[in-house]
C-alpha cells in the first residue's frame, strides 16, 4: 500500500463538547499512523478493506486527523487508539458494504417513509440530520435497508462538507411506544460514535413525550459514556438555544 505524502490539510475547529485541548497530528505522526495501519491491513488481509477507503487514507490527511482528534477523547495511548479506530472503521465499512450503498440498493418503501432526512442547520452552522421518530416502523423485513439509508445520509453529508460537523436530531413530536425500537437507536448512535470520527457535534432528542422517557433511560445504559454526554433532551422552548425556530418548524412538520 503506497504512502502518498502531502502538506497537512488544516483540521477544522472542534464544535460542541469539551474538546478544547485536542490538537491535530503532525506530519510525522500522520506518516507513522499510516505505516502502522498498513501493517494492520496486511495482518487482517487487504481483501477485507475497500480499495477506495485505503486510497482515501493515503491521500486525505484531514480524514486521518478526524480519527486522531476522536482518539484523544479516549483513555490510553492516542496513537494506538487512532490506529485501532482506523482499522475497525475500515473493516466495518467493507463488511457493511458502504461503498456500494445508493438509493438503487435501498427498498423504495424505506426511502419514501421520510424517516431520515437533512434540512437546515443549527446555530453553530452544523447541518441537521433529522430522524423523524413518529415515522419509524418496526419492520424486520426492511430493517437492514433502514440502516443502509441512515449510512447513505451520513456519507452524503460528509462528502458535501467534509470539514464540518453535523447535528443529529431525534424529532419525537407525535411519537409513541409503537415508534421506538431500541436496537435501531443503538445502531444509529453506535455507528456515528465508532465509525464516523469527530463528525457529530451533538445529539438532540426533541420534544420527547413523557411516555418514552423510560425507554431512553434504558437506551442510555447501552451507549458509550461519550455518546450519553452528547445527548441533549430539549423541548419547544430550550431547543431555540440551539436551532432557529424556522429550521425547527420545518423539521418537525415534515
Amino acid at each position: 500500500m503506497q504512502i502518498v505524502r502531502q502538506v497537512l490539510a488544516p483540521v477544522p475547529p472542534v464544535q460542541g463538547g469539551d474538546m478544547a485541548t485536542v490538537t491535530p497530528p503532525t506530519q510525522e505522526e500522520i506518516e507513522n499512523l499510516r505505516e502502522k495501519v498498513r501493517r494492520e491491513v496486511e495482518k487482517n488481509g487487504e481483501e477485507n478493506f475497500a480499495k477506495v477507503d485505503l486510497e482515501r487514507l493515503n491521500s486525505d490527511e484531514a480524514y486521518i486527523g478526524k480519527f486522531w482528534l476522536h482518539a484523544q477523547q479516549m483513555d490510553g495511548d492516542n496513537k494506538e487508539n487512532t490506529v485501532k479506530l482506523v482499522v475497525d472503521t475500515l473493516l466495518w465499512r467493507k463488511k457493511f458494504g458502504v461503498e456500494n450503498i445508493s438509493e438503487d440498493t435501498i427498498n423504495k418503501a424505506v426511502l419514501e417513509r421520510g424517516e431520515v432526512y437533512s434540512h437546515g442547520r443549527d446555530k453553530e452552522g452544523c447541518k441537521l440530520l433529522v430522524i423523524c421518530v413518529r415515522k419509524h416502523v418496526k419492520d424486520a423485513q426492511n430493517s437492514e435497508d433502514g440502516k443502509k439509508h441512515f449510512v447513505m445520509m451520513l456519507e452524503n453529508l460528509e462528502k458535501e462538507e467534509p470539514e464540518k460537523k453535523i447535528t443529529i436530531m431525534f424529532d419525537s413530536e407525535g411519537a409513541g411506544i409503537r415508534n421506538m425500537e431500541i436496537e435501531a437507536i443503538q445502531f444509529l448512535i453506535n455507528t456515528i460514535m465508532h465509525y464516523y470520527p469527530n463528525f457529530v457535534s451533538k445529539i438532540i432528542v426533541y420534544n420527547m413525550p413523557w411516555i418514552l422517557g423510560t425507554i431512553w433511560k434504558l437506551v442510555k445504559t447501552f451507549l458509550p459514556v461519550k455518546a450519553v454526554e452528547m445527548i441533549k433532551f430539549l423541548d419547544k422552548s430550550s431547543i431555540q438555544e440551539f436551532i432557529e425556530p424556522g429550521n425547527l418548524l420545518i423539521a418537525s412538520n415534515s
